[in-house]
């Protein structure tokens, strides 16, 4: 055990007193790897055994998977020292929360179902975008996602020339703004749905005219916030209005990892709590149990040259640097010639770590960006592909991204939405199955919507379920809904508990009658993957899952249903591969960040805007700390960008993590190897 029981102790005694803090207010500053989550897990464990009851306690993070993530930690802590409630705590996104709030002050009533949904990627371009072209005549997919981002910055942040929104070269016209408003909201009615922010600043605008009372319809007595930093305005005016009604308000984050502008999220939330409520108490952690001193000294030297106005001062410490022994870690800087030439020397060095004992799952590889026109992934996926490692790549391009695994996701989403009454909600889920069947295209799913807007007393959701369809249908979209009709009617009885077992053949006929025989293939190869005694609502969101950890979790759950023993390896160990917004959170004992070059960190579109480069400082500040024992930074002098050979610059940021870049041409040596297994091996 690397770090000493005086280590140990102290850093539990700062997290608890954070924890067990009493204020209306309390802002923690948590730098990466210092015990952010562990506070939270001891402050409603705390709360709980003081006699608060589960029921007024909330607690929300930034993404859905986080909120699953930390439930399951919650409830893990709290079991662990025997505190009951910790089930009854409601942990969930903001969205989710501003939409519970809206369902129980009445204001969901225009939406045809209880809970209109929030529109993930997929579905804002297969869907929403499509539709939107289709009805108002614009062909350009980049025309009609400029147009939807700019409402979504406005919902966001109550501006329309918000710092955080980086408005199109042609500016959005007064006309398209028309043809805009015209579409979405009989759009979100027709599908109950919303868009990203718009929830959420519905919630904020009815706090603000007084038609909701928060704490009263919530029943909250006190609301944690992870990630607080993640936050937009409107979600810092909602948590606000949560604080100013007489919630008590915990808040954790740091300014330093916040990298979510597009998203308009910005440093100035967490480094201003203090400011909107001067009786609030703030406490830091700042010692890190994750990065070793090298690792640690690279991203402070980064973070501390790109300093934005306001940053919250800190002072962290890397824990290992007093371990027992002391584990110093060890940061490499690289230069190559080429990508090639970086891959290979990034996949030799992989492929030696392996073979000195390290688990291809104790690797991360994080890109600036995964985008095929700039050569980092490929020629990276190549490298791993002829060295024949395993890996998983940054975004899942199997079974769910395919036409076969929308379909399936939506009838898992239709079973597992159903009322009290068996009534489905996921109007979603119903579009995309009309969309899925061969030859139905967005002209013939737009004119449907079209048809329910002109039709008196009809849903959307009825064309599904009613006993006869109108007769002003056409003969295309008789054909589409019919279709559509027959697979809801096939699923009509089954359950979210019925066993995949039950089913599976039924999915595989109903995938090979709309999408076709490639794809019943592809579910049938899926479904061999599978562990025995999955229910229709873990497929469910087993499919939904980002990443291995997350599917191995819901595997383990199924196994402790089951009574059954998990493997202990739910999954082959890979080399994961992601992008560096989607390692948030994560870590590995050695990661290689290539690409370190001007117009990939920070990006062309960044590079314009001072504030925009210092996020990018931030993003590669995370990255770095996602590190344990080895970091490895790279770049390369010549690249493919956009099909053309590249001659390459440096980034900015290569000069400003403490150390100089040296030629490499090839991997790891064996000294290399064996220090840094060293370093691993006296990793706590």
């Amino acid at each position: 055990m690397p770090f000493t029981a005086a280590q140990l102790a102290a850093e539990t005694s700062r997290q608890h007193e954070a924890a067990h803090r009493s204020e209306p207010q309390i802002r923690l500053v948590a730098g990466p790897g210092t015990g952010k989550s562990s506070t939270i897990e001891e402050r409603v464990r705390w709360l709980l055994e003081t006699g608060v009851s589960p029921k007024t306690l909330g607690v929300v993070s930034f993404t859905r998977a986080s909120a699953r993530d930390l439930q399951t930690r919650v409830r893990k802590y709290c079991d662990a020292h025997h505190v009951t409630g910790a089930t009854e705590v409601s942990i969930t996104t903001l969205h989710s929360l501003a939409l519970r709030l809206m369902r129980f002050g009445g204001l969901l009533r225009m939406y045809p179902a209880a809970n209109p949904l929030i529109l993930d990627d997929w579905e804002l371009e297969h869907i929403y975008d499509l539709e939107f072209g289709e009805s108002c005549s614009i062909s350009s997919k980049k025309r009609r996602e400029e147009i939807r981002r700019f409402y979504e910055a406005v919902w966001s942040t109550g501006s329309p020339a918000a710092p955080t929104y980086l408005p199109p070269e042609k500016p959005i016209t007064t006309e398209e703004k028309k043809k805009f408003d015209s579409f979405h909201s009989p759009t979100a009615q027709v599908y109950s749905c919303v868009l990203p922010g718009e929830i959420v600043r519905k919630c904020v605008d009815a706090i603000l005219t007084g038609t909701l009372d928060a704490r009263q319809l919530l029943g909250f007595d006190h609301l944690i916030v992870d990630e607080y930093q993640d936050l937009n305005p409107a979600d810092l005016q909602f948590v606000d209005q949560l604080a100013n009604q007489g919630i008590a308000i915990f808040v954790a984050g740091d300014d330093d990892q916040s990298i979510y502008s597009f998203r308009h999220a910005s440093p100035a939330g967490i480094q201003t709590f203090s400011d909107r409520f001067p009786a609030c108490v703030s406490r830091a952690l700042e010692a890190c149990f994750r990065c070793t001193p090298a690792v640690l000294s690279a991203a402070t030297s980064l973070i501390g040259t790109n300093v934005a106005p306001g940053r919250i001062p800190k002072n962290l410490i890397s824990l290992y640097s007093t371990s027992a022994p002391p584990n110093q870690g060890v940061v490499h800087r690289w230069k190559t010639g080429n990508a090639r030439s970086e891959a290979m020397a990034i996949v030799e060095s992989c492929d030696s770590l392996i073979k000195a004992g390290l688990s291809p799952q104790d690797i991360l590889i994080l890109l600036a960006t995964s985008d095929n026109r700039v050569q980092l992934w490929p020629a990276i996926r190549k490298a791993l592909e002829e060295l024949h490692l395993p890996f998983e790549p940054p975004k899942d391009q199997g079974f769910i991204d395919s036409d076969a695994g929308r379909l399936v996701l939506a009838i898992l989403r239709i079973v597992c939405s159903r009322d009290d009454k068996g009534i489905p909600q996921d109007f979603i889920a119903h579009r995309i199955i009309l969309g899925s069947k061969a030859k139905v295209g967005v002209k013939t799913c737009n004119s449907i919507r079209t048809l329910v807007l002109n039709t008196p007393s009809l849903s959307f959701r009825d064309l599904f379920y009613q006993p006869s369809l109108p007769s002003s249908l056409n003969s295309r979209q008789l054909n589409a809904l019919s279709h559509a009709r027959s697979i809801c009617a096939s699923i009509t009885a089954w359950n979210p508990d019925d066993a995949l077992s039950d089913h599976s053949d039924n999915i595989a006929s109903i995938i090979d009658q709309t999408v076709g025989g490639e794809g019943k293939d592809a579910w049938l190869e899926f479904r061999d993957t599978l562990v025995d005694g999955l229910n229709m609502e873990e497929l469910r969101d087993y499919l939904w899952a980002d990443t291995d950890e997350q599917r191995a979790a819901i595997i383990g759950a199924v196994h402790s249903r089951l009574g059954t023993v998990a493997p202990e390896e739910v999954f082959p160990p890979k080399i994961r591969v992601m992008t560096m917004h989607g390692a948030k959170g994560l870590s590995a004992k050695v990661v290689f960040i290539p690409g370190l070059e001007e117009d990939i960190l920070p990006n062309k579109h960044q590079r314009p805007y001072p504030a925009q480069v210092l996020e990018a400082a931030r993003l590669l500040y995370v990255s770095i700390t996602r590190a344990k024992a080895c970091c490895v930074l790279s770049y390369a002098l010549h690249r493919l960008v956009a099909g053309q050979n590249s001659n390459q610059v440096p980034s900015v940021f290569a000069s400003q993590t403490g150390g100089s870049f040296v030629w490499r041409d090839s991997g790891f040596t064996t000294a290399e190897t064996t220090q840094i297994m060293e370093y691993v091996s006296l990793l706590h």
